[in-house]
């Protein structure tokens, strides 16, 4: 039987069966205001840990990689032509970066994709963790995993606003 955090993060994702079309998308504009369309495709897992207090399980990027080195994300990266979907690209790269092992998650469905200043599209996969999960990190992709309050992480109220400027452009992120 489904606990009860299985079924609220059901009621918050947009089922696999819908396919991707109908998801919003955090487009990234160009000086004139269209939308500049990513040339890289991505998904990550927002690997959720099913514990009487849920939190979010986050990896730390190693300070070696090329792209986004040092940075906070979820695990995922890149499409691979021998992933079949984008729910099988996110689970590859948490086994690759964290030791997450298939029968250890529960993919739920999607969240909003979003473009990245780094030339992707990101898809967002989410998945229920068993809390029993223990993480292995591959030190040559991350440099730490850590875990945050599901509570806190979707709490709007907790987080602030920075603008920067790129290419003469203020941003708000």
């Amino acid at each position: 039987m489904p606990s009860d955090l299985h079924n609220e993060l059901l009621s918050a994702v947009s089922p696999f069966d819908g396919g991707v079309t109908g998801l919003k998308i955090g487009a990234l504009r160009d000086f004139d205001g269209s939308p500049l369309r990513p040339r890289r495709t991505a998904a990550v897992l927002v690997p959720v840990l099913d514990k009487s207090e849920a939190e979010i399980v986050l990896t730390v990027r190693s300070e070696s990689l090329a792209q986004h080195p040092g940075q906070v994300s979820f695990p995922g990266g890149a499409v691979d032509r021998e992933d079949r979907s984008a729910v099988s690209t996110a689970l590859r790269e948490a086994e690759e970066e964290i030791g997450l092992d298939f029968s250890q998650v529960s993919p739920l469905g999607f969240l909003d994709r979003l473009d990245t200043i780094s030339d992707y599209r990101v898809l967002p996969v989410v998945g229920l963790i068993k809390s029993s999960f223990i993480w292995k990190p591959d030190y040559r992709e991350v440099s730490d995993v850590f875990t945050v309050p599901l509570e806190l992480a979707v709490d709007h109220k907790s987080y602030s606003h920075q603008n920067i400027i790129r290419h003469g452009k203020t941003i708000k992120y």
